[in-house]
């Protein structure tokens, strides 16, 4: 019996069609290798959870299961929650979408007025990122352990620096780190709450999502937080440590599980949070200067499956082990499904390692025909 099959029959796990729930399990064993880092996927239909199951191990060392309520790194998919909480301060009529980002952050004029905080969630400022080797140098030049005033810092210092020579703000799409952690500096100086705070408080109480949170916060230590792995050279995995960013915030500083994630998606579902308006604009993609389309809304890239947009986000830096998959399907009624995922242990063709970049249509695609699940009676 398959190792995942035995995580999967807790108490913790919920299958209300047995039928189509084995479905998903059997694709899940066909793409995993049972004693390997391992993902947590849950299926909510009509407002009801209906599937939650883990898959594989969360610590390879201890030989934990993942589990429905196994913490993970939402990394870059907690940009989604950066662009949240710009929109909930918009709605309050405490900053607009098309503020200069100097208006906000007045050491960063030097960009000029062009520079605006939508540029900034659309991915499309312009702006150095300071991801790469030599600006993470130029942040860590000014401290050890950086945190946004540090990035801040960086770029006064460095002029304001643009990406590439003669570009300007809105010209292009280039994925930019630091330029959301800009935005959650502005959550901070708008809202006079620490990032923390702002989302602990405003979001995550009120959802009652007791197992979601920003760094810095104690809850990072839980025991039932999986732990990140790379591959070396032999494609042996090896547990990931702490980096000199992990203080950031605004970019990819949260924590979270499935189960709380499903009550997230319910959250979004009925604007119990910000208006449809609101949710209307985060799900819609930019377009640069000279009208070419994004794909990528306020922290979601977007596209279309089957007929059936969805919004999701997978990214993964080099400094995070973790890979996530965040999927949430607006519009469809009867079907949504969030799913994170981490690290990389999955068979194709002999290979032990896949990268989960590769399965992640693929699943969207079986989920899709396994799909309109139906909720039962829990």
């Amino acid at each position: 019996m398959a190792f995942f099959r035995r995580t999967g029959s807790t108490a913790k796990a919920i299958r209300a069609d047995a039928a189509r729930s084995a479905q998903i399990d059997d694709y899940a064993d066909s793409e995993i290798e049972a004693d390997g880092p391992g993902f947590a996927l849950a299926v909510v239909a009509g407002g009801t959870v209906v599937h939650a199951a883990g898959y594989g191990l969360a610590d390879l060392r201890s030989r934990q299961p993942v589990e429905p309520d196994t913490i993970f790194h939402l990394a870059s998919c907690g940009k989604q929650f950066t662009g949240l909480g710009v929109l909930m301060l918009a709605e309050e009529d405490k900053l607009h979408l098309d503020d200069p980002v100097g208006k906000h952050l007045p050491s960063l004029a030097g960009f000029g007025p062009r520079l605006t905080i939508r540029q900034l969630l659309h991915h499309t400022s312009g702006i150095r990122d300071l991801y790469d080797e030599d600006g993470v140098e130029q942040v860590l030049a000014r401290c050890e352990r950086p945190t946004n005033a540090d990035v801040i810092r960086t770029y006064a210092d460095l002029g304001c620096p643009m990406a590439e020579a003669g570009t300007g703000p809105g010209d292009t799409f280039s994925y930019s780190n630091s330029g959301y952690e800009l935005l959650g500096t502005i959550i901070e100086q708008v809202s006079g709450q620490s990032y923390h705070d702002f989302f602990a408080k405003r979001v995550f109480d009120r959802l009652r999502m007791k197992d979601t949170f920003s760094v810095p916060d104690p809850r990072i230590d839980d025991p039932r937080c999986a732990t990140g792995y790379t591959l070396d050279d032999w494609d042996d995995f090896i547990a990931a440590g702490s980096n000199e960013f992990d203080n950031l915030v605004g970019s990819g500083p949260f924590y979270t599980t499935a189960s709380d994630l499903c009550r997230y998606d319910r959250a979004l579902r009925t604007h119990s949070l910000i208006s449809e308006t609101s949710m209307a604009e985060a799900f819609t993609g930019g377009r640069t200067n000279g009208g070419d389309s994004t794909n990528y809304g306020f922290g979601w890239n977007l596209g279309v499956q089957n007929g059936i947009a969805f919004a999701d986000h997978f990214r993964r830096l080099e400094w995070v082990p973790f890979l996530y998959l965040l999927l949430f399907r607006p519009g469809a009624q009867y079907f949504r499904a969030v799913e994170p995922s981490r690290s990389r242990c999955f068979r194709s063709g002999g290979c032990r390692h896949r990268r989960l970049s590769l399965i992640a249509p693929q699943l969207r695609d079986r989920l899709w025909r396994v799909g309109r699940l139906r909720p039962k009676t829990l």
